[in-house]
């Protein structure tokens, strides 16, 4: 199921959700990134090595949807729990963290 990115307010505030950024280091220096999101990119992810927990719900986002929504069905095919937020950030409006 994906989700639009105006309903993160509510995964924000949900104890059994978390946020994956799935966008590269340099992208999150220069754009930010959701408060309370992890950052594990892409091109390192790798369920095998992971420590996910399968009783997670799991929301992927990246710039604009696309690379979150192959992590999604990466991590749906290995039986997560994931959700694509789809217009990723290009879409967000709301406040910021920023790599300091």
């Amino acid at each position: 199921m994906d989700i639009n990115i105006s309903q993160i307010d509510t995964v924000q505030k949900d104890d059994n959700s978390v946020i994956i950024d799935v966008r590269e280091t340099d992208e999150l220096e220069l754009t930010g990134f959701l408060p309370g999101a992890v950052h594990y990119p892409m091109s390192t992810f790798n369920l095998d090595e992971s420590s996910l927990d399968k009783d997670k719900s799991y929301y992927l986002v990246c710039k604009a949807g696309g690379r979150s929504k192959r992590v999604q069905e990466y991590m749906q095919s290995h039986g997560y729990e994931a959700h694509n937020v789809e217009g990723g950030m290009m879409e967000y409006t709301g406040p910021r963290n920023y790599i300091r």
